[in-house]
């Protein structure tokens, strides 16, 4: 195993010879170099985390073992291809099943999905139809409903216009029989108040008179006693020297007026 590394490490040519079997290897046996390959890229992953994420040392580079990846994936590949002609052909086919099938079903699918589209729009259109169906029935109704209201109301409206009338023509001939007793009552009352009034206007000439009779009495009376009085006062004045002029103003002997308060001392009438 030494010698091997000591090869590899000091001698090209058996850098070449190694990569070349390898290869040639991976040609024959392409479903062993394709899955080595993979195991090659598994161990890349791990060396990347291990060298970058985990900080630890590494015995392979990342590049070689990728490159070792792609080599045998590449040439694993291609000589399974080349070497087992019947089964890539057999894997043609069977992708071409497979995808046949995939579009097949892909085509039922679409196919039942359409149906069921179709089914549901129908089952929808029928819905719509029906709803719209029952509107319009319901429509109907409503109109109908709404002309029979109508004409109840019309009817009521007519009924009660003629009850209105009726009561209006008893309203007005219950005015106008209140409106004649009204005015008989009237006629009376003016009657009954003419003759109060002719019986109050006799009584206030009666009044009158007797007051006209009475005020002449008195006046009488009053000009006897302002007669009596004057003559009185006149005697009165004389006796103390005051005399009383045409106008009623008294006067003292000498010719001057005399004032109430001196007139009242003297036991006279102003």
């Amino acid at each position: 195993m030494e010698k091997l590394k000591n090869l590899w490490d000091d001698k090209l040519w058996f850098k070449i010879l190694v990569i070349v079997v390898i290869l040639a290897l991976s040609y024959w046996f392409g479903i062993i170099a394709i899955l080595l390959g993979f195991i090659l890229f598994i161990y890349a992953i791990v060396t990347v985390i291990r060298k970058y994420i985990l900080k630890k040392n590494t015995r392979f580079k990342v590049r070689y073992i990728l490159l070792s990846f792609l080599a045998l994936t590449i040439m694993g590949g291609y000589g399974y291809a080349q070497t087992h002609p019947e089964e890539m052909e057999q894997s043609r086919i069977r992708q071409q099943e497979t995808k046949k099938a995939a579009e097949t079903k892909k085509a039922e699918d679409a196919k039942k999905a359409a149906k069921a589209k179709k089914a549901e729009d129908a089952k929808k259109a029928a819905k719509a139809k029906k709803a719209e169906d029952a509107k319009k029935a319901a429509k109907a109704k409503k109109a109908e409903d709404a002309k029979k209201a109508e004409a109840a109301k019309q009817a009521e409206a007519a009924k009660q216009a003629e009850a209105a009338k009726q009561a209006e023509a008893a309203k007005q001939a219950e005015a106008a029989k209140q409106a004649e007793a009204a005015k008989q009552a009237e006629a009376a009352k003016q009657a009954e108040a003419a003759r109060q009034a002719e019986a109050a206007r006799q009584a206030e000439a009666a009044r009158q008179a007797e007051a006209a009779k009475q005020a002449e009495a008195a006046r009488q009376a009053e000009a006897a006693a302002q007669a009596q009085a004057a003559a009185q006062t006149e005697q009165n004045g004389n006796s103390s020297g005051y005399i009383r002029d045409a106008n009623g103003r008294w006067h003292r002997s000498n010719g001057q007026f005399a004032s109430k308060k001196e007139i009242a001392a003297a036991g006279l009438v102003w």
